[in-house]
């Protein structure tokens, strides 16, 4: 394999998630992308940057939604319009790489595009990067779709899996794989296994592939996709085409990139990552990530807010506003205040969260969202 294909190669970032278990911290209007976790950059800012030491910042394209249209220009201003893509409707990621792929295809019909999270904790950047153009390289070919994982720290039930078979090659320090199957979010007994294994990897992405290559597997496992996609890609960038692309999206099927493609293709790598990962799913993983006193308690004061703490460990407390937040005699709780919404969980229970934005929705109170 020779090193031309760094001349084709692109990145689309995703940052039109809602990161619901984050409520209240994380709100519909700023998602937990544009939030400042682990240090003073964003979310969405620090993927950029992360990027940028792979694939030159020309190349690097953002889809996301109108409604964040601002944030985005905030955070990133030095790219051009035409980088930054808005899904018409929220379709899931399959329709929202499709997207993107035929914007990076109308400007290089030899692309090959790294799909990936804006929503990602990513310690040891050299690492990614050698990571990011491993993924390249293997998806070069054409014949090949491409993921990554990294080692599981523990046996964890919220997360996708991807289980390794025989060594493909080995880029410098990073191996790639052939893929034997994907498997999401096992329960714990079949997680403990999976770990114990040394066979898995916690499937993290970024999912990475010639744009044509990407169209071609569509159509075999996803037609229903597939035929709006390749519409789409057929209309993007002639005159009037808005409208119409508008229409094709909205109705299009909302399927993952893991239900379309990752639990049906044969012909899957996965680049074992070397760098270490965390998905900010839940405020029990945010606790973890953030700077801790010697009581460990971590505390975020956002927007003039103040929080005190006595008697109380393990906890993270989040105070946005004008706010004084007081927590006294607990331990491994989460509390957060905002200007319009107080939340108070336990930290093993942070997963329910969700429901609690589930609840909103039921019952409209669209004004807490």
């Amino acid at each position: 394999m020779n090193e031309d294909y760094r001349a084709h190669f692109y990145a689309l970032i995703f940052c039109g998630g809602g990161g619901t278990r984050l409520w209240p911290y994380s709100r519909e209007k700023t998602p937990k992308q544009f939030l400042a976790i682990k240090g003073k950059k964003s979310l969405i800012r620090k993927t950029f940057d992360r990027v940028c030491l792979a694939i030159p910042k020309e190349r690097i394209y953002l889809i996301t939604l109108p409604d964040y249209a601002d944030e985005i220009r905030a955070e990133i201003p030095e790219i051009s319009k035409k980088q930054v893509l808005f899904e018409p409707a929220r379709k899931n990621t399959a329709m929202a790489a499709g997207l993107g792929a035929a914007a990076i295809l109308k400007a290089d019909p030899e692309a090959i595009i790294a799909n990936i999270w804006a929503d990602q904790v990513i310690e040891n950047e050299e690492g990614f990067k050698d990571t990011l153009l491993t993924c390249g390289k293997a998806a070069a070919d054409g014949k090949h779709l491409v993921t990554a994982g990294v080692t599981p720290k523990y046996p964890h039930t919220g997360l996708g899996y991807v289980e390794k078979r025989k060594e493909s090659f080995k880029n410098g320090e990073v191996k790639v794989f052939e893929v034997e199957k994907f498997t999401e979010k096992p329960d714990l007994q079949k997680a403990e296994v999976m770990v114990k294994s040394g066979k898995y990897l916690w499937h993290v992405g970024p999912f990475t592939w010639k744009g044509t290559t990407f169209f071609e597997e569509l159509k075999k496992h996803a037609p229903d996709t597939y035929d709006r996609l390749n519409k789409i890609k057929n209309t993007y960038g002639k005159l009037f085409s808005k409208g119409k692309i508008e229409a094709i999206y909205k109705s299009a099927p909302d399927i993952s990139i893991d239900y379309a493609l990752a639990e049906k293709a044969d012909n899957f790598l996965v680049v074992e990552g070397i760098f270490d990962w965390l998905d900010v799913g839940d405020f029990s993983v945010l606790w973890t990530v953030e700077e801790k006193n010697k009581e460990g308690n971590a505390l975020k004061s956002i927007k003039d807010g103040q929080s005190f703490c006595l008697d109380t460990k393990n906890s993270l407390v989040i105070a946005k506003g004008e706010r004084m937040v007081a927590v006294v005699g607990l331990e491994d709780v989460v509390v957060v205040s905002t200007d319009d919404a107080t939340l108070v969980v336990k930290k093993d229970q942070a997963q329910k969260v969700k429901q609690v934005v589930e609840y909103l929705k039921k019952e409209k109170k669209v004004e807490f969202l």
